[in-house]
Order: C-alpha cells, then structure tokens, then sequence
C-alpha cells in the first residue's frame, strides 16, 4: 500500500520494532533510565505529534534544543527519550525521583518506566538508527537528487509504484540529514522500496546522505546552477550530485541525464549498470514522439531500452517528460513490467506549485510554477510557456532567483535572453535582483517591449492582475522566499 502523502513526516509510524538496548548499541547512547528490553516501535521529533507509545528523538539546531521538552515529552505519553547528555541526565533523574525506575531494570516495575537514552549527538543518533531500521526492513533503496526536478521525479515514481508495491517516498522536499532518516523510520517490515531525495548545498552532503541510506538504485535528474552561493562552480556542483552514484554498491544501478559532460569524470571508473535518459535518440530512455494535448496532459511514446511504450500523462510540461523517464528507469530497474506503465501513469499526482496547469476567468491559462527556480529550470519553464501559449499572448511573470552568489546579476540577465529569445510577449520581474531580467530582456529584443518591474511582492501583487489581458497564458515562477503562490492567487481571485 502507499503510504505517501503531502504533508512533511514529523514522525515515523509503524517503525520496525527494536528495542531501546540495540538503539542505544546503534548509536553509541547509554540507557539512564527504564528497561535496555523496552520495546521501540514509533519515533518521533515533535512533540507536537501523538507520543503515545513512542520514542521522543530531542533533536537540536540553530535555534531551538528538543531537549528543552523531554520531560514534556515522557509527560505526554512518549515511552521514552533519546536527548544529548544533559537533557538525558534532567529527564533521568525525573523519571527515577518519580517512582517510574528504583534502579533494578530487570524488574516489572522498571519495565513499565520510561526510557532515557543519553547520546552525544541527538541528530547522528538518528541516522543510525534509522540506517538500523532500513537495513532492518530489506528494502530496495531508491535515491534520487539533482539540481532540479527531484521531487516531481519522486512524485512521478511514486505513481509508478503505487499499483504494484508497498513503498514509502520522502513526503514534500523532505531531502536532508534530518528528511533522509524519517523517511527511512517510515518503513515496515512489508515496504519493499523506500524512495529518498537527496537535496544538497555543498560538496560532501550527499555522500553524508548515501552513508545513511546506503541507495541500491540512484538517480541524477540534471546538473545545473543552484546554490552556487555555497557549491562555489557547477564542476562542485556536479561532483556533489555524483557522490550519490559512489554511494552505490558495486553493480548498483544509476539512472542519468545523458549527455551530461559534468558528470564524465566523476563517473568514469565506477562499477555500475547506469541506464542513460533524455530527448536525444542516442539515450537508453528517450521519447520517439511527445505531444502536448489540449486537455492538459502529455502524450508520449517512450523507448525504454529497446522496449517502445505508449503513453497518457496528466500532466503537460515538456521538463516533466524528463522527470518521467528517470522514473521510468528506476521503474526498469526494479524489474516491473514496461506494459503495466500506460495504467500507472493515469494516477501520478505532482506536488503543488510545481507547473499547474489553472484556467482562470476570461480563458486566461496559469501556469502555476511558483515552487523554486535557478536558471535550468526558469528555462525549462518559459520554453513550456511558448510552447503551449502558441497563437497567444504569453506573459512571463518572474521572481528572484536565490543562492547564486557572484554570478546572480548575469544568471538573471541570462533568463531575461531567454525570455526575449523565446518571443515572450511580455515579461513581469518582481523582487530587487529580477531588474536584471528587465536588462536582459531589453538588451536581447532591441526594442522597448511590455516589461515590467516590481521591488516588492506587495506592489505586484497589487498591479500584476490589471496586467493581465483575456485569453493570456501566463507563468508565475520564482525561487520560494518569493512566495509569489500569492501573486497565483490574487490572480485567480481578479474579478471574473
């Protein structure tokens, strides 16, 4: 059955039952409190959550220190708490002062008592329990990563999966140290494929992810421009994204952009089975014929190393193609049938803000891809948007890019080309870096076209819907601190 949803995983139900000794053998704790043969089978970070019956995990970050609420936590119904060693020590010491443990842990009295696990380290005793808990259910481990199109790749496999095998999926981009290890905590002892996403900012991250989850099968969506703020160039970026392929075992199976010059060398001299994918005819994955529709979804007929597959997907944007044929190959590489696919892909259902497709008032057309952005994918999008606005006044409305770091002036002017080159009618920049779109716009088209520009979302928000002609079709895109979903809604909320 699947057990993904929208939501980010706060907790993990149905854990593998362990007990609180072989948590404390995994991650090098010490039990302070209740019996090393209390059962484990339900985790949580929250305290917000139902604790009933489960392990508080006190997890400690920049700003806030579960520990503070262990005690809240065993209070509340946790059967116990796994916290650094001071709060472990506070929580002990209540517990026993309490009655719940007289010293002999053996006894039926103690067994009943609360948990108390001292760690050094709340976060890495997480990850190896939960590496416990995976290695524990004999999952097929599927990671997926990629500077963009990572969690409609997971959504899309998601959908693949569901009809055929019982799998959880990292839920919303639910993608680092602290994601990777919930999601694996999801698991059962009936999961058969655990899906992961592996985000990263810096080299070595990923590879910190595969050492946790230790993948059996991963994936590459793309290299591209993002967080070079902190990855420096696109060859750091490109060796990060391929520490998830060194993360795999021997003979492990990869699926890859082909094509992908970056990924070359870091490659090169790996013993794995790596299927390639992509629109060139040269890829093992490749469409022989795709075809937008006008009912919004996407018709392909898809060459699957060697096999052809005709297909109906429900939803319409070229670059998710691409995200479906690295599920595809994942697919493949689980040994389902290819014939079963044309079923599967009539129930794939995409995260939100991820190139909706919203008709509005007056035949205006949305396109709804307000989730995040960096260059690759604000140009996968307005070649979407002059794709399927043929015959039709396209309006491009853009936000900031973040995270770009010394190149974001000449990445934004870069996309503001790309609208120009693409004859977008008019382009709408919002956000104090999106005047570089402006520029490059101008500079590529020549002539002083419908642009506009807006500092503050507020102010666009405001303006934008009276920019707005009948029978638009317009794309609503910016790297998520914009929050311009609410540019989306004051657009379908303009008088009808």
């Amino acid at each position: 059955m699947e057990r993904m949803s929208g939501s980010i995983p706060v907790q993990a139900e149905e854990l593998i039952t362990l007990t609180a000794q072989e948590i404390c053998d995994a991650c090098g704790g010490e039990l302070l409190a209740g019996a090393g043969s209390a059962a484990v089978s339900g985790i949580s970070t929250d305290t917000r959550d139902d604790l009933a019956g489960k392990l508080f995990v006190a997890l400690r970050g920049e700003n806030f220190n579960g520990g503070d609420f262990a005690e809240e936590a065993i209070a509340a119904g946790a059967m116990g708490v796994l916290a650094e060693r001071a709060a472990a020590s506070r929580a002990a010491a209540v517990v026993n002062a309490g009655g719940n443990g007289d010293g002999d842990r053996d006894s039926e009295r103690a067994g009943a008592a609360p948990v108390v696990i001292a760690v050094e380290d709340s976060g890495g005793a997480l990850k190896s329990v939960a590496s416990l808990v995976a290695s524990r259910s004999g999952a097929t481990i599927v990671a997926i990563t990629g500077s963009t199109g990572k969690t409609s790749t997971k959504d899309i496999l998601s959908g693949l999966l569901a009809p055929r095998l019982d799998f959880v999926a990292s839920r919303a981009s639910f993608n680092n140290e602290v994601g990777v290890p919930l999601t694996l905590l999801a698991a059962t002892g009936e999961t058969e494929v655990i899906v992961v996403e592996m985000g990263m900012q810096a080299r070595g991250e990923i590879g910190e992810l595969c050492r946790i989850a230790s993948p059996d099968i991963a994936v590459i969506t793309n290299v591209g421009p993002a967080h070079l703020q902190y990855a420096g160039s696109l060859e750091n970026i490109a060796e990060g994204k391929a520490e998830i392929a060194r993360g795999l075992p021997a003979g492990g199976r990869l699926v890859a952009p082909y094509g992908e010059k970056l990924l070359d060398e870091h490659l090169a001299g790996l013993v794995l089975k790596i299927t390639t994918f992509g629109f060139d005819p040269h890829a093992d994955i490749h469409p022989i014929l795709h075809e937008h529709l006008g009912d919004g979804r996407l018709h392909a007929v898809i060459s699957c190393c060697g096999r052809e597959v005709e297909l109906w997907f429900n939803f319409s944007p070229h670059h998710h193609l691409l995200n479906a044929m690295a599920a595809i190959g994942v697919y493949y590489h689980l040994g389902l049938p290819l014939e079963e696919l044309p079923a599967a892909v009539e129930d794939i259902h995409l995260s939100k803000l991820r190139g909706e497709l919203v008709n509005l008032s007056g035949g205006v057309d949305l396109l709804n891809d307000c989730y995040n952005a960096n260059p690759l994918s604000m140009r996968s999008s307005l070649e979407y948007l002059a794709s399927v606005g043929t015959g039709r006044r396209t309006v491009a409305v853009l936000g900031d890019m973040r995270e770009l770091g010394d190149s974001s002036a000449a990445y934004h002017r870069e996309v503001g080309r790309d609208v120009a080159e693409l004859g977008i009618d008019c382009l709408i920049a919002v956000g104090e870096s999106a005047r570089e779109y402006i520029e490059g716009f101008r500079e590529a088209d020549g002539a002083d076209v419908c642009s506009h520009h807006f500092s503050d979302r507020e102010r666009a928000i405001a303006e934008t819907p009276g920019l707005i002609e009948p029978g638009d079709v317009v794309l609503v895109k910016a790297s998520r601190f914009m929050k311009l979903e609410e540019l989306s809604e004051a657009l379908a909320a303009r008088e009808r």
